[in-house]
């Protein structure tokens, strides 16, 4: 590396919530001031909803707390503990930073960290385990100012150490599933978000601990994916495959997803060059090579309607599918960001469509909760800027237009002058539910208390200051409250279009740790000045745990 600390001395002496003192950042502004247009009446608005999430976010999290402290997760109808992510506690630590975001006290939970145990005998998922447990340790310790929080860095540390070994491989790819005690692992395959989505966490724990070893552990995947190439089973530019042998390098098949299996590698691209402050110019390379080739290969449209669809793609039979899958919808966010970073304003439009969908698939549900999967409307099309939006109508007159002038006017009229762009009015009514495109069907019913779309609406709110977004969110939270609730904590939902039958007969057994981290989250800081983790001072990892921008450089 060729900077373990950055060549500016940055103070960490003011309230952590707000960011690095005097950082400011050499890339271009991502959010609005949003507060100074606020009415009276806006902020207490505001900050009633505000108190009622973090309300809900207690309600939770006593449920858990009485049932399955130390667990990993709490199952809310019968009161019984799970550990699907090693039985290291993570509701427990995935909570900390929200804790931490809300002024809530975490004393008491600092000892239940020390004791955590980090190498269980038993499979492990490394990338689960990097964005929870490492991501939500790194992100609690820059946040808090609290005397002992050496605590959380050094457990970071410990995990971090303890699956070093699962990168010791022919490509340096970590193993899908490890050991951490026995150092075995029982698969040669490992998926795209699981290899590329451990970056920033490593990055930042190089940064505190002063040992480059995970940084480059990390450049060292970025490398091989940005070098992968026809031989080795990448056939687009820019779009991998989901599946990877990491004894051979080869991406096993040619489905390429931006939602399951696929999703975070292409968030953290735009991520990692945020993370340090835009100093390794390959990370922006990457990502935007990725978009564009997203953009012409795999994004849909409606004739006529705002909808947009981003579904998987199989680049050898050039073929889409048909499904487009919740976790997907966190690209409104990230392309919305990276339309500011790169000046890419296309790419705000398309974020906007995307999110145009992912809002209608809650609307649209009787319970105003989305399903996991669904189809895309039929007559789709392959993406054009051009038509996108437009009516049958509107584009025949265009080309008649296009013809009639072609014909008649032998030279092209002087443009009219620029007229001055009218300042924006938004409005907090919501319009009309459009209907649901023929064609497109709910293939999975579950509700599984997803964040993606409301970490979208939250950075659409930052971004542009349009209170529609905080309305849209605000509907989730009263179909999470309403459906979700239980006798101790929230569950999961078995048919989103459901509402009538009784709560509890359609409700899982379920409360991902992801609630916590990132839905409670994001619904939190929709609703909070805009200063509070502020996007040009923080950058999110895929499981929405906010981690300190400032330039550095481990690439070399």
């Amino acid at each position: 590396p060729s900077d373990i600390n950055p060549n500016v001395v940055l103070t960490e002496e003011s309230n952590r919530l707000y960011g690095l003192h005097n950082y400011v950042s050499r890339l271009p502004k991502i959010q609005q001031d949003i507060i100074a247009k606020e009415t009276t009446e806006e902020r207490d608005v505001r900050e009633e909803r505000r108190e009622s999430i973090k309300q809900s976010f207690l309600y939770g999290w006593n449920g858990y707390k009485t049932y399955a402290l130390g667990a990993d997760e709490l199952k809310p109808l019968s009161n019984k503990s799970n550990n699907p992510f090693g039985g290291l506690g993570a509701t427990l630590v995935d909570s900390i930073g929200t804790m931490l975001i809300m002024e809530l006290d975490i004393d008491e939970l600092l000892p239940l960290i020390q004791k955590i145990k980090v190498k269980p005998d038993e499979q492990m998922s490394v990338f689960e385990t990097i964005i929870r447990y490492l991501g939500g340790l790194l992100s609690a310790f820059e946040l808090s100012d609290h005397p002992r929080k050496h605590i959380l860095l050094d457990k970071a540390e410990e995990i971090g150490l303890a699956l070093l070994p699962a990168f010791e491989t022919a490509f340096g790819l970590p193993y899908y599933h490890f050991n951490p005690l026995t150092k075995v692992s029982k698969t040669n395959t490992t998926y795209l978000a699981d290899a590329a989505t451990i970056q920033l966490e490593f990055i930042t724990l190089s940064y505190h601990t002063g040992n480059p070893i995970f940084a480059e552990k990390a450049q060292v995947i970025m490398d091989f994916i940005d070098s992968a190439d026809y031989s080795q089973g990448v056939t687009v530019p820019g779009l991998y495959p989901s599946d990877i042998n990491i004894a051979d390098g080869y991406f096993k098949n040619s489905v390429i997803s931006f939602g399951a299996m696929g999703d975070s590698a292409y968030e953290y691209f735009l991520k990692q060059y945020l993370l340090v402050d835009g100093t390794v110019p390959q990370f922006g390379r990457m990502y935007e090579q990725s978009i564009d080739s997203m953009k012409s290969h795999m994004l849909v449209q409606l004739p006529g309607a705002k909808f947009l669809y981003l579904t998987p793609y199989d680049a050898d039979r050039k073929l889409k599918t048909n499904a487009m899958d919740h976790l997907t919808c966190f690209v409104p966010g990230m392309l919305a960001i990276g339309s500011k970073i790169f000046n890419r304003p296309d790419d705000m439009k398309v974020a906007k469509g995307l999110l145009e969908t992912c809002v209608h698939m809650y609307r649209s549900s009787n319970t105003h909760l989305s399903p996991e999967i669904w189809s895309v409307g039929k007559d789709s099309v392959p993406y054009n800027a051009m038509t996108y939006g437009k009516s049958e109508e509107e584009l025949v007159n265009a080309r008649s237009w296009k013809n009639w002038r072609n014909r008649h006017v032998a030279t092209p009229p002087s443009p009219p002058p620029k007229k001055q762009e009218p300042i924006q009015k938004f409005s907090r009514v919501l319009e009309d539910v459009p209907e649901t495109p023929d064609g497109s069907v709910i293939y999975d019913t579950r509700y599984l208390l997803r964040p993606e779309t409301i970490e979208s609406l939250f950075v659409m709110y930052r971004m542009t200051g349009d209170p529609v977004y905080q309305e849209y969110g605000w509907l989730i939270y009263q179909g999470i409250e309403t459906y979700c609730k239980t006798k101790s904590a929230y569950a999961s939902v078995k048919n989103v279009r459901l509402s009538k039958m009784d709560t509890t007969s359609n409700q899982i057994d379920s409360m991902e740790t992801f609630l916590f981290a990132e839905t409670f989250k994001y619904l939190y800081l929709l609703f909070s000045p805009p200063d509070l983790i502020s996007l040009d001072k923080f950058v999110f990892n895929t499981e929405a745990h906010p981690l300190l921008r400032r330039p550095m450089d481990f690439s070399k």
